[in-house]
């Protein structure tokens, strides 16, 4: 990552909302606010992105078995990219520096090209590529748009996804529903698919608690609720077709935050033995692939 002192915020503010986004912090953003109510959580000043609000997962999500994946015969090997994780996670972007292509009062446009053919850039992906996020701030939502595109000479898989994180403040609520989740093995990595249990099962509207989740739910309607209830505050997550898998990772609670991650493909889907069944786009040289999510706002009563 760059140097603290290069770690400059840009802001926006339109209506009731506050965005904060550093594009040399993985483009992350780092503050998001409606009425002055944290809807992610703030970034704490580090050089750390996952100490950031929400930060863009691409050319895929969550982690990579093996540090591997083979195309078309050949295996390619991918470096260790966190210092707490023993597998490469979360693709390459988070870790890179964005440019500023388009700013505005309500939305900007942030941008990133990987470059293969360099060491440096062949060790995180070995495929070339040029990524877009567009964000806009329309009323009560705001909007997050990927675009990314195949650069590379080759057919590249790729995959896309959010990592955003939400305070543990005020009994926090959650609902989705999904057909089913994948438990993990002693890596983290999907095993089996089976029915939700019950202490995972979020169908209805209840307070998040202690259910100790890092897992991929598959199945979801691509919606979910997030509800601050002594605040009055409910949050929709509205995902468009092809964000198809949800992450959801609840550490203990004294850590003040949980994540609910609205991604293409299941964890570590390239090592499975039909990628695309699980999520993975297939991008011709030239071709791109497009996803897009909301997040909305809602008042309710508050609750004591």
């Amino acid at each position: 990552m760059p140097e603290h002192s290069s770690l400059t915020e840009l802001h926006l503010q339109h209506g009731d909302w506050q965005l904060s986004l550093c594009p040399a912090l993985g483009g992350a953003i780092t503050a998001l606010r409606f009425g002055g109510l944290d809807v992610l959580r703030p970034w704490d000043g580090s050089d750390s992105v996952r100490r950031s609000g929400c930060f863009v997962l691409a050319p895929y999500s969550n982690r990579m078995g093996g540090r591997q994946f083979s195309v078309d015969g050949q295996r390619h090997v991918l470096r260790r990219n966190s210092p707490d994780h023993d597998l490469p996670i979360h693709g390459v972007v988070w870790k890179r520096q964005w440019q500023v292509l388009e700013q505005r009062p309500d939305g900007l446009v942030l941008g990133y090209t990987h470059h293969a053919d360099t060491a440096e850039g062949a060790l995180d992906w070995p495929f070339g590529f040029r990524l877009e996020h567009r964000l806009h701030l329309d009323g009560d939502a705001l909007r997050l748009q990927l675009r990314l595109h195949n650069l590379d000479a080759r057919p590249m898989p790729a995959g896309l996804g959010w990592h955003p994180y939400f305070p543990r403040h005020d009994a926090v609520m959650l609902q989705f529903v999904a057909d089913q989740v994948w438990h993990g093995d002693a890596n983290q990595l999907p095993e089996r698919a089976g029915a939700v249990p019950p202490d995972w099962d979020f169908s209805v509207a209840r307070a998040l608690e202690e259910p100790g989740l890092d897992n991929c739910f598959a199945g979801w309607n691509r919606q979910a609720r997030i509800r601050w209830p002594r605040r009055g505050i409910e949050l929709a997550l509205e995902a468009d077709a092809g964000l198809d898998h949800l992450v959801v990772f609840t550490p203990p609670a004294v850590n003040g935050f949980f994540a609910v991650e609205p991604v293409s493909h299941l964890n570590n889907a390239l090592n499975q033995p039909d990628p695309a069944a699980h999520g993975v786009e297939w991008l011709a040289p030239g071709e791109s692939m497009q996803r897009g999510w909301t997040l909305r706002i809602a008042t309710r009563s508050a609750t004591a």
